[in-house]
């Protein structure tokens, strides 16, 4: 760091991306999380900042839909019709070793603070958010299925959000990548849940994660608010739309 003192740290996840059908959108990906806290860093600490990218919208004669970069799972092109699922938002953190979020599985003390990305819409049904303790979770009611978000204990995958199935009929979205990431759609018109969000490390203080329309924790390792605010703009205390982002602000 450039010189020794408290910081403000902050990170926003990614949204997922959208489905498609005969060309006309059908159902929104979930947005990103974001998380705050502060810390002190001495002027020989070095930290690493991994952003999340975007989900890609559902693409016709794509048979792959990609996930955003750090964990987005992927999604599919239906092609025996002309439905298309999202891929799931990228997580976005910042840690003490350089990495992916995925590789630092058995470095967790690494991590710093970390925001979870939104899942891939399918159909016309709404995704999973990503962020807070625990991702939301994606449901279709018409067959009463859902995508599990991510939690701090588990998800699909340590960093990573699940693949959507290739469905005859709409494809599953894809999982948010997060602290754990959320599950890929299983079935016919299951868009992707959420990844999760952290703040666990102790050296973060003041610290708390903001999601939309999430469930909320008031425990001060998974502190979590509730927000229906969602910008394209990194804004305190809201979720992300489009990419993610990642703030350091010199406090004192």
């Amino acid at each position: 760091m450039p010189k020794a003192g408290t910081y403000k740290i902050e990170t926003w996840g990614a949204i997922g991306g959208n489905s498609v059908a005969d060309g006309v959108m059908q159902s929104n990906g979930g947005y990103g999380g974001y998380s705050i806290g502060y810390i002190f860093l001495n002027t020989n600490d070095n930290i690493y900042i991994n952003v999340g990218g975007k989900g890609q919208n559902g693409l016709i004669n794509q048979n792959d839909i990609l996930g955003g970069y750090n964990g987005g799972g992927i999604s599919h092109w239906d092609k025996h019709d002309t439905e298309a699922s999202g891929g799931g938002g990228g997580a976005t953190h910042i840690a003490t070793k350089s990495g992916l979020l995925s590789s630092l599985k058995d470095f967790k003390s690494s991590i710093l603070i970390a925001s979870g990305g939104g899942g891939g819409g399918s159909w016309i049904y709404a995704a999973g958010f990503g962020g807070g303790y625990v991702g939301t979770s994606s449901l279709n009611p018409e067959h009463n299925t859902e995508s599990l978000g991510g939690s701090q204990l588990n998800g699909y995958s340590f960093g990573l959000g699940g693949s959507g199935i290739d469905h005859i009929g709409s494809p599953g979205g894809g999982g948010g990548g997060g602290y754990y990431g959320g599950f890929g759609g299983t079935t016919d018109g299951v868009s992707g849940g959420g990844g999760s969000g952290y703040i666990g490390n102790s050296l973060l203080s003041n610290k708390a994660m903001y999601c939309y329309n999430c469930e909320e924790s008031s425990e001060e390792s998974t502190k979590t608010i509730s927000t229906t605010c969602a910008k394209e703009t990194p804004t305190e205390n809201c979720a992300k739309k489009g990419n993610g982002y990642a703030r350091i602000t010199f406090i004192e």
